[in-house]
């Protein structure tokens, strides 16, 4: 199975924000970071293979489905936003795992024991009851990317979700990318400006730069590495 990108475009108004963009993504378990300043469309590409936003032209396709890829991602992809969005705030995260699953037609059962398991993996099963809104930041991005995480997808795709958590909630979450790709054998896009996250979880990166992809690696880089690249390609 593989993700294609095919002259993929997108505007908002009359502003070009990625332009033409043709690429082959192998659909199997692995972690691909989009990288590049603020601005790039890091957060509006993610956006595009959740199926949020639609090409202005050009077109998304899985190879091994008919339908209408927006369609298709509705129910395939789980897209998690950066900051604190993404959840109903008075609900906590247990409740707010089932409303999001009966919208993504998951069993709640099914979807109630997958979030229990990975709440253990982050740490986060003591504040499992507590409302959205009373979580503190970083509390709030791991109850998002958890209720995200068990919703059985076959892509998750994370915008910025280290912001605002501290070094040990930076390392849990890490380790949990990590198990959901080796363990859950998802694909995951990760949007981040954490070098030392990245470097300790991508397997491919994509580097965005005016408006297009003009450069993609295909392996681990360490975070040496990783600024090099960077700074070769932004400075």
């Amino acid at each position: 199975m593989a993700l294609k990108f095919e002259q993929l475009t997108k505007k908002y108004g009359k502003k070009m924000v990625l332009n033409q963009i043709d690429l082959t993504i192998n659909v199997q378990p692995k972690v691909v970071g989009l990288i590049g300043p603020n601005g790039v469309g890091k957060s509006t590409l993610l956006r595009l293979i959740a199926g949020v936003l639609e090409p202005t032209e050009g077109r998304i396709t899985n190879d091994q489905v008919a339908q209408d890829y927006a369609k298709w991602a509705s129910s395939h992809t789980s897209f998690i936003a950066s900051g604190e969005r993404g959840l109903i705030n008075r609900l906590n995260t247990w409740e707010n795992c089932q409303f999001f699953a009966s919208i993504k037609g998951v069993d709640p059962k099914v979807a109630q024991k997958s979030i229990a398991k990975l709440a253990a993996e982050l740490n986060f099963s003591p504040n499992m009851k507590t409302i959205f809104q009373e979580l503190s930041t970083g509390q709030k991005k791991k109850a998002a990317v958890l209720v995200g995480a068990a919703m059985q997808t076959d892509f998750v795709l994370l915008d910025e979700p280290s912001n605002g958590l501290d070094i040990s909630a930076q390392k849990d979450l890490a380790d949990f990318i990590l198990a959901l790709k080796n363990n859950q054998h998802k694909l995951i896009f990760v949007s981040s400006h954490d070098t030392q996250m990245l470097s300790g979880v991508v397997d491919q990166y994509l580097f965005i730069k005016d408006k297009v992809i003009p450069r993609v690696v295909d392996h681990h880089l360490e975070e040496a590495d990783l600024l090099a690249i960077y700074h070769n390609i932004y400075s």
